[in-house]
């Protein structure tokens, strides 16, 4: 894959490999993405906290206890024996 990159990039890669942080260009890039992947994961992470915390605050939420798995164990029964009748 051939990629062209804007000076800048190319410069910082260059330097990357001089200061001895990168061994190859390809090594440079790589470690550039997954640190953007990272960030995205990160973010919408975040993102997914921050709507549970405001959901809670709005008081939307379940307390995911042992009653609550119970009931919904007893859900499935019921939906199981109404449906093999």
């Amino acid at each position: 894959m051939n990629i062209q990159l804007k000076k800048r990039y190319g410069d910082w890669i260059a330097e990357q490999i001089s200061a001895g942080r990168y061994a190859t260009e390809i090594e440079a890039i790589e470690d550039a993405i997954a640190a953007k992947i990272e960030r995205e994961e990160v973010e919408l992470l975040r993102a997914k906290v921050e709507r549970s915390e405001r959901e809670h605050a709005e008081g939307r939420y379940v307390i995911a206890d042992e009653a609550f798995f119970e009931r919904k164990k007893q859900m499935i029964r019921d939906r199981f024996m109404k449906g093999s009748q």
